[in-house]
């Protein structure tokens, strides 16, 4: 069963918060040196990154729960997480550092292994509990 991720405002915060960065910077270098080479390097990169954050990541992020393992892409990455390892799944509250395939601010962990953790935002987050609960017990039941 495969799962889409989820899409929320939180994609265009970040571009946003980006775009005044780059602002700020290209600004400081043309009032300082008179050059307007930065704006344009900048506002190109800006670009390319809000495309990719906007519209790339969230059409290629999803998790997919196969025979054996939870197989999370994004983009060109990929995460493979084998049933057997899984311990338990929990809405993520705050910040989070660790690795992340989710392209919305409220999300799920998913622990595995003995201290492994993986941030996703599947859109179905009941749906895909479920999911994780029924193969949990497969595993218990075998």
């Amino acid at each position: 069963m495969v799962f889409k991720a989820k899409r929320d405002g939180f994609r265009w915060y970040i571009s946003t918060f980006v775009l005044v960065v780059y602002s700020a910077v290209s600004g400081l270098i043309y009032f300082t040196e008179g050059d307007k080479t930065p704006i344009f390097v900048l506002g190109a990169i800006w670009l390319f990154i809000s495309i990719l954050i906007i519209w790339i990541l969230p059409t290629t992020t999803h998790y997919t729960f196969l025979d054996d393992h939870l197989l999370c892409q994004s983009m060109g990455f990929k995460k493979r997480i084998y049933y057997n390892t899984f311990n338990k799944i929990e809405s993520a509250n705050g910040l989070y550092a660790g690795w992340k395939m989710s392209t919305s601010w409220h999300c799920l962990v998913l622990r595995y292994n003995k201290y492994d953790e993986l941030l996703i935002s599947p859109a179905d987050e009941k749906g895909f509990i479920a999911q994780f609960e029924s193969k949990k017990a497969s595993l218990v039941q075998a």
